[in-house]
């Protein structure tokens, strides 16, 4: 396992995908099963997504 900034995954496959991302997504740590190498961008775009909306629950009030 490896744990990682989500920035920094993003920038190692799609750096183009960083202006969607907050500074508080970007600074977001994510657990990778198998290792930087072995994500592929539908992947990422899963984990990006999945950040997102973590952080947008936060952003209402309920």
């Amino acid at each position: 396992m490896q744990q990682v900034p989500l920035e920094n995954l993003v920038q190692s496959l799609s750096p183009e995908w960083l202006h969607l991302l907050k500074e508080e997504e970007r600074s977001q740590r994510v657990v990778l099963r198998d290792g930087i190498q072995q994500v592929n961008e539908t992947d990422l775009m899963e984990i990006v997504e999945a950040v997102i909306k973590e952080h947008q629950k936060s952003s209402f009030y309920q």
